[in-house]
């Protein structure tokens, strides 16, 4: 079905040959070809780099990060739309609305966040598992179905003589669905496979990134806990000695 596209003209023609004498079932096989080339397409698109973990944006989100300049994190990740920086958009969204957020929570936030992005990217190659286990089966129905009808003819005596003959021509007709929904099932869990091991290559390189971002926020959040705790007993010390006499009322 789908590698159709990329024959000769006369395989094309003994395919459509055969797609005639295959019977109704065929057209459901066709259907779920032309869905299986857009799910293909989709996924050769989604599952690029660019889109799920750009590799020249890690190290403009560590320089940001690093000059605490969280506004122009949001503008980088608005610019460039893939998993990675729709996660750090959320990362950065918590942070803004719960500035006293600890890096525990943080990091839930960011788990859940990528496990969603990456479900995301599985649920579409889940499309082409399905279709691979539907098209045999329906091919297998047909069979069935051209085989029942063989033998209800010769049941009914509608083969006699050198008619029996005829008997394997429908037999072999009867089989082309199952043929079709091999070709079509094939050439899917194919694509599967390929797309499976793609996806959790791009969802490791992720999950490393962000977190190696959280380590960097983390880092952020120390220094600032230590700068408040260290501000806080230089502001006392300062209100006790505005609050005490001056030099001058003391005798001399």
């Amino acid at each position: 079905m789908v590698a159709y596209m990329f024959l000769s003209d006369e395989v094309i023609e003994q395919a459509m040959a055969l797609f005639e004498k295959g019977g109704v079932l065929m057209w459901p096989l066709l259907a779920l070809s032309f869905i299986a080339l857009m799910v293909i397409i989709v996924n050769l698109w989604v599952t690029r780099e660019g889109a799920v973990l750009p590799l020249r944006l890690v190290s403009l989100v560590e320089t940001r990060i690093r000059r605490k300049d969280y506004a122009g994190l949001m503008d980088l990740c608005e610019e460039n739309d893939s998993s990675f920086t729709r996660t750090l958009q959320v990362i950065m969204l918590f942070l803004q609305r719960n500035p006293r957020a600890n890096i525990d929570e943080v990091r839930e936030v960011a788990v859940a966040e990528a496990s969603r992005q990456a479900n995301m990217l599985t649920r579409q190659t889940s499309w082409l598992a399905d279709i691979g286990g539907i098209a045999p089966m329906i091919g297998l129905l047909g069979t069935v179905l051209g085989m029942m009808r063989t033998f209800t003819e010769m049941a009914a005596g509608n083969f006699e003589g050198v008619k029996q003959m005829q008997m394997a021509s429908g037999i072999s007709e009867a089989m082309i669905t199952t043929a079709g929904g091999l070709a079509l099932a094939i050439p899917c869990m194919l694509f599967y496979v390929i797309f499976r091991n793609r996806i959790q290559k791009r969802i490791a390189d992720m999950e490393a990134a962000i977190t190696h971002v959280l380590s960097l926020i983390s880092v952020q959040m120390n220094r600032e806990q230590r700068s408040i705790e260290t501000f806080q007993p230089v502001t006392k010390n300062a209100e006790v000695m505005a609050e005490a006499e001056p030099l001058s009322n003391y005798p001399q």
